[in-house]
């Protein structure tokens, strides 16, 4: 009966599953670069660098940085504001949100662009290696990791439709630009006499940047960050299951430590702190607006925090705890590599072998700990919002 229970599980598995992790990866890349935000592009399955699109780029920047004023511009009228009414605290937590995804999602793109060798040559190395390791018969898909593609490409789709939607439902509110375009704009929810034309043109606008800021975000979370750590987990459980001796499984230790290797020069200090500490702050500004001031919120505002939440929380414990997935499996398989067979040479070699480590930036690493030290931070910095 339990035999019978596991082939029908075996069964299901095969027919549900990707055989690889190689088609899922290049759909999404091209769903995320195809604005070319970023200087490389895909061709024939490969990553190449280009820079036939310096046009395409500076507008999805400048499109970026544009809002970016916008909000900054808003935040500067209130600290200038000799009046005695004062904004509620919900919408300046807005706009402090704003400006932290828009500086994290821009401190991305300058370092991805000034490291854009390191990042391509990471993810070819990525997918050659995955495609080997699939014509010798030993890949391995995690269902987890095709859950996290559907939904970062479910973000792609309706994150973008949500904003337009605010965007032509508010043109007084930022970060659309016709709250700076308008002089009588009383307030957040006011139409200011905007026309349809200038209410569609906003909303393209904040369509089109949230798309940018949305592909970019998910592109490098899901495909920079989580799938060289899908590899890594790839070869670690490959010389787990076929326990080969001597060279050939030492052979392919050198090969996950090289690719650790890449994974942390892309990810070196500071975007990696940028990374954790604007998912963190972003968290708790979502939090902080669900539990204070939901009641007087705009509906719209409410699905954008509880969107952030949710996404960012299963950002918190679902890639960030998959970071420290390789750390812990590495650790295991080194100590069953200590009974390995060979020379004395061979087993100085073992021994001098280090755990695949990913760096936090702050001369930590992932580790089992990780997400939940960081869920901790949330709970603090939200604590210390609401004694505010």
């Amino acid at each position: 009966m339990q035999n019978h229970i596991e082939h029908k599980v075996t069964w299901m598995k095969k027919l549900f599953l990707p055989s690889s992790n190689i088609p899922l990866v290049l759909s999404l890349s091209k769903r995320t670069i195809f604005l070319n935000q970023l200087p490389f592009k895909l061709n024939r399955g490969k990553f190449v660098i280009t820079n036939a699109t310096k046009s395409q780029r500076l507008c999805a920047i400048s499109g970026i940085l544009f809002h970016l004023v916008v909000v900054h511009k808003w935040i500067l009228d209130q600290w200038l504001n000799t009046t005695s009414t004062t904004p509620p605290i919900w919408k300046f937590v807005l706009m402090y949100y704003m400006i932290t995804l828009l500086a994290a999602i821009s401190a991305f793109i300058v370092h991805v662009t000034l490291l854009k060798e390191e990042t391509v040559f990471l993810l070819n190395s990525a997918l050659q290696i995955e495609q080997d390791t699939k014509l010798n018969g030993n890949s391995f898909v995690h269902i987890y990791y095709i859950i996290f593609i559907a939904l970062s490409i479910m973000a792609v789709i309706v994150m973008p439709i949500t904003c337009f939607t605010f965007g032509f439902l508010r043109p007084c509110m930022p970060p659309t630009w016709t709250s700076v375009m308008y002089l009588d704009c009383k307030s957040w929810d006011d139409q200011a006499n905007a026309g349809i034309f200038f209410k569609t043109w906003g909303a393209i606008l904040l369509y089109y940047f949230s798309l940018s800021v949305v592909a970019t975000g998910v592109f490098g979370i899901t495909i920079v960050l989580i799938y060289p750590t899908e590899v890594k987990q790839i070869l670690i459980e490959n010389m787990g299951s076929v326990r080969t001796e001597g060279f050939p499984c030492l052979r392919t230790y050198r090969t996950l430590q090289i690719l650790t290797d890449m994974h942390n020069s892309v990810f070196r200090h500071p975007i990696m702190t940028i990374l954790v500490g604007s998912v963190t702050a972003c968290e708790s500004f979502a939090l902080y607006t669900l539990i204070t001031s939901s009641s007087v919120v705009p509906f719209p505002v409410i699905i954008l925090f509880t969107a952030v939440g949710f996404d960012l929380f299963i950002v918190i414990i679902g890639p960030f705890k998959i970071m420290a997935n390789p750390f812990v499996q590495s650790v295991e398989l080194l100590h069953s590599f200590e009974s390995t067979k060979g020379s004395k040479l061979i087993k100085r070699l073992v021994m001098s072998f280090p755990p695949s480590k990913l760096t936090l930036g702050d001369g930590g690493f992932f580790d089992k700990a990780t997400s939940l030290v960081i869920c901790s931070q949330c709970v603090d910095l939200l604590i210390t919002f609401l004694l505010m």
